[in-house]
């Protein structure tokens, strides 16, 4: 790549494709010649893409698929520093003849021999690695530098709290364009010997867990979530016998002779439609609700969860396996080896250590911002942190919604509880400067069919569906039975309205690991908020 490509020591490649093994074959290239690896979601729009090419100054490009190389044709003409393309799939000559910078085919290059010989490059642990540029879910993305050191530091860490083997094997779905995957998907298995398989796409993940049998999964809540209900509604749609029975197991206590014979009656199957070899499952990205936790340790899945940002390169507490009896108590777990954690003015989470982003790319006053006098790491999140060491985050600084009244509410507990609603599958809370608070709600849909159906009504379009009485009068039941006593007064739900359309990265109002990006929903329902 460095003769026939001239990539100079800290010239920028992106990568723009699915996981997959070339993504890694990618990274690994670049780094040998001394290059800065630029990482594109697959999600975004063309504007984005452009954006953060020109942004980065990328020199190269490898994509995957036409499908993605489209997005970036809209904007050719207007790439000043792209001088090529690697395409890792077939494309079609008529394509390549019109493009107007240099197009190579991933296999041609090996095939012919034309990446040369390497050069001796003296990499420097401090020297720039890679440039992620954040989700952007309060704002612009910024270009997160992070060095060799940062990766590394942040892998060996986790690796003593949670230690991988050589003979475990990796599930790889959530993008490896997240700061999340790359570190605990891609490097540690490859810095401990372990084995990475790659789900055909986030869809397949239930078919290729039954396929790999993996004994590691990164996933994000919503993952979780949907496994949740899927065993419930395979266990709903038993016999009674069979209902009762999972039912009493799930009253048993693990250890005990009871819990053995649950296990081999019923747990035992529900893992083996997870491939059976689980033996850690790690969720990233947001907070996983806690009944979940106690659900799936009940049936032998331990979920381990952390806390981190891009960047701190992302991991910097963790729940170590010996916390697991501890619940209700652990957060997000303790620190890492080399990780420092304390609590700022105002609830601020502030961390210091070897595994803190160097810069923002090409954006000193952002930068400056993020640091305080004293070289703390200012994340923008608030959180306490107890006797023992664990920390628990209550949410964004930018996301606290202060009523008209006075009072501060966070957003994301309220939105988990309503998130773990079966009728429920996103929810956004409103009411910054209001007296009162509201929420979108995007239902399952599937479950509110399936309501209908048991009530023997008609079915209808999902447009109608939010207007209609009885559906109304079944979110208005399930927010002041199961979500409202469990808030404080001023936390109550007054008002809600139902959205027909789920919230989707297609539209921006999601982040690749599923994050709200609050600023594009608020945007995108303007009217029907002001209605509110």
């Amino acid at each position: 790549m460095q003769d026939n490509f001239n990539i100079k020591k800290q010239d920028k490649v992106a990568i723009l494709s699915e996981n997959r093994p070339e993504w890694i074959i990618s990274d690994l290239a670049i780094m040998s010649v001394g290059g800065i690896t630029i990482p594109l979601h697959t999600t975004l729009n063309s504007e984005a893409i452009y954006r953060v090419l020109e942004h980065s100054e990328a020199k190269v490009l490898i994509i995957s698929n036409i499908d993605l190389l489209n997005k970036v044709l809209l904007y050719n003409n207007s790439l000043r520093y792209l001088e090529k393309i690697i395409i890792l799939e077939n494309l079609p000559a008529i394509k390549r003849a019109n493009l107007g910078v240099k197009v190579f085919d991933w296999q041609n290059l090996f095939s012919q021999n034309k990446l040369g010989s390497f050069r001796k490059i003296i990499i420097s642990p401090n020297d720039p690695c890679s440039i992620i540029y954040t989700s952007g879910t309060t704002g612009e993305p910024k270009g997160v530098v992070l060095t060799h050191n940062n990766f590394l530091s942040d892998a060996e860490a986790v690796n003593k709290a949670i230690p991988v083997k050589e003979n475990d094997v990796f599930l790889s779905f959530l993008p490896l364009s997240h700061a999340l995957e790359r570190t605990a998907g891609q490097w540690m298995p490859i810095l401990f010997g372990a084995t990475i398989a790659y789900a055909e796409s986030a869809k397949t993940v239930a078919k290729n867990l039954k396929e790999v049998k993996p004994s590691i999964l990164i996933a994000v809540p919503k993952i979780f979530e949907k496994f949740h209900d899927a065993i419930w509604d395979k266990i709903n749609k038993s016999s009674s016998f069979k209902k009762n029975l999972f039912r009493w197991a799930l009253r048993q206590n693990k250890g005990t002779l009871s819990w053995k014979l649950a296990d081999f009656l019923v747990f035992k199957k529900i893992r083996k439609n997870l491939g059976g070899k689980l033996r850690i499952t790690i969720s990233g990205g947001a907070k996983l609700n806690e009944n979940l936790v106690k659900f799936f340790a009940k049936i032998g899945v331990i979920i381990l969860e952390g806390y981190g940002l891009t960047e701190t390169s992302p991991v910097a507490t963790v729940i170590r396996q010996e916390d697991m009896q501890e619940f209700g108590k652990i957060g997000v777990g303790r620190a890492l080896s080399g990780v420092d954690i304390k609590i700022g003015p105002e609830k601020e989470i502030l961390i210091k250590g070897a595994s803190v982003f160097t810069e923002y790319y090409k954006n000193k006053d952002a930068t400056k911002k993020a640091f305080n006098k004293d070289g703390w790491f200012c994340t923008g999140d608030l959180g306490f942190i107890d006797k023992d060491n664990f920390l628990t985050v209550i949410g964004r600084k930018t996301e606290m919604i202060v009523l008209s009244g006075g009072k501060n509410v966070w957003p994301e507990p309220i939105e988990n509880l309503l998130n773990n609603d079966r009728y429920i599958s996103q929810a956004m809370v409103l009411g910054d400067g209001q007296n009162f608070i509201s929420v979108l709600i995007c239902p399952d849909w599937q479950e509110v069919e399936r309501h209908l159906k048991e009530s023997s009504l008609q079915l209808q379009s999902h447009h109608n569906l939010i207007k209609d009485e009885f559906v109304l009068k079944l979110f208005q039941r399930r927010i002041d039975e199961k979500i409202n006593p469990n808030l404080s007064d001023f936390e109550r739900i007054k008002k809600f309205v139902i959205l027909s359309e789920e919230f989707s990265q297609e539209k921006g109002e999601l982040t690749p690991t599923l994050k709200l990006r609050r600023h594009m929903i608020c945007i995108h329902n303007e009217k029907i908020i002001k209605n509110m």
